[in-house]
Parts: structure tokens; sequence; C-alpha cells
């Protein structure tokens, strides 16, 4: 294996768990550790950090070294913010920009998760791997054909900062949610090119994420001290849930 695939694989390994919330916000991410669990060289892993950084999901200080991101209530409901304005502009311009094909990739993708279980196969508390790969490639093909490379890759970056969110709290989920039904009114208006019904569907959708979110008793150290509830009574009491889709 060459340099720059295991850098590469590297990256891959620790986005994964970064997003997965396998490390704890906040938490430092010391590279001799990382390089004996991973099998690694010290520059592979520092290379990997680096990306990460620039992806948001880990913080490198000066003389402190490298942390992960940390999680809050406030960034959450800035990040929601900012991260709407931005879906909305891409929607708006991939609908006006969008080809039969555009249409066709959105019909296929909906098809299938449609078809795919949310609830892992294998019988944990944390969403279907399958059904989360098709989710974010639903919301993408929504704005696939916006015909601006730079709101995309804003967008891009603000839809992973949720999703590292959103699967931090898939244990503590307990409100049920038709997430499937949302998805397929949201892919209906696109289709039929209304855009401002499209838009306020969409808008719809990412903000009753973020207020499930909001509501939960965990993963927010701050939202712990805010009610009163106990984190760790909450993680334990998590493997009798069902995954919520957020």
């Amino acid at each position: 294996m060459t340099i720059r695939s295991r850098t590469l694989e590297t990256y891959e390994v620790l986005r994964h768990d970064l997003l997965n919330g396998r490390f704890i916000p906040g938490s430092k991410l010391k590279i001799d550790t990382l390089c004996r669990q991973l099998g690694v060289s010290p520059g592979a892993v520092r290379e990997a950090l680096a990306r990460l950084t620039s992806d948001g999901l880990v913080v490198a200080e000066a003389q402190r070294g490298f942390h992960v991101t940390p999680i809050s209530i406030e960034d959450l409901k800035d990040l929601t913010e900012v991260r709407i304005e931005i879906e909305l502009r891409c929607l708006r311009r991939s609908i006006a920009k969008g080809s039969l094909a555009w249409e066709g990739h959105i019909k296929d993708i909906s098809h299938q998760l449609h078809h795919t279980s949310m609830s892992d196969p294998n019988g944990s508390d944390t969403v279907n791997p399958a059904w989360t790969e098709l989710h974010a490639a639903f919301h993408d093909a929504l704005v696939v054909a916006c015909d601006s490379r730079w709101w995309l890759k804003l967008r891009d970056s603000m839809f992973w900062q949720v999703e590292r969110y959103r699967r931090m709290a898939v244990p503590f989920m307990k409100e049920p949610r038709h997430v499937d039904i949302e998805h397929a009114e949201i892919a209906e208006a696109v289709l039929a090119r209304d855009t401002e019904l499209a838009c306020s569907r969409l808008e719809a959708h990412l903000r009753k994420t973020s207020d499930l979110l909001l509501r939960l008793d965990g993963p927010f150290e701050d939202l712990v001290s805010k009610t009163g509830s106990n984190d760790r009574r909450s993680r334990s009491q998590a493997g009798s849930r069902t995954p919520t889709p957020t």
C-alpha cells in the first residue's frame, strides 16, 4: 500500500468514527495512540487529522494538538440556520437547472431509500448503515443540479456537521417520526418543479431534525446541565429504545 493510500484509508476510518460518535466531543486525539490502534505511521495520522480539521470534524490548536470538535446546543442551533439557508439556495438552483436525468436520479434514490429498512439488520440500536448511506444520497440528489460548486461545497460541509449530531443522538431518540413520508413529499414537490413548496417542505424537514435533537436528554453536556437529567443514566437506558430516523 502506498503512503498516499494509507493516509486516505486513515482519514476514512477516522472520519467514520468521528461521524458515528466513537470519540467523545472535545476529547484530545493522541497521535501515538491512533498510530497503535490503526497500525499506521505518525505522518499518516497527522495528514488525516489535518484534512479532518478542514472538514470541521477536528480542531487543531497550537501547543495543544488535535481535539474532536465539541458539540453544544448553541452550535446546533446556529448550524441549523446556516444549513437551511444554504440548502434552500442550492435546491432552488437545482430545480431551475435540473434535467430529465436529474429527475430520474431522484426517483431512483427515493425508491431505494423507501425500500431499505432503517433498522440495523444486526439488531443493534443503531440505524442501518445502508439506510444512512441512501439517506445522504437522497439529500445529495436533490441539489446536485445546482450550478455552483462553491454552494455545493458549503452545503456538503453543513450536511456532515449535522449528520454527526444526528448519528450521536440515535440511541437517545424516543419520538416516532414518519421520515419516509417527509422524504416522499419533498421529492414530489421537487419533481413537480414547485420551488416554493419544495423549499417549504425541505425547511420543515430540516427544522424537525434539529428540534428533535434539541429535545433529547443527551448527548449534550450543557443540555444535561440545563435539564438536570443524568447522561450516564440515559445511555444505560438507550439500549431498549428503537432508533428513530432524523
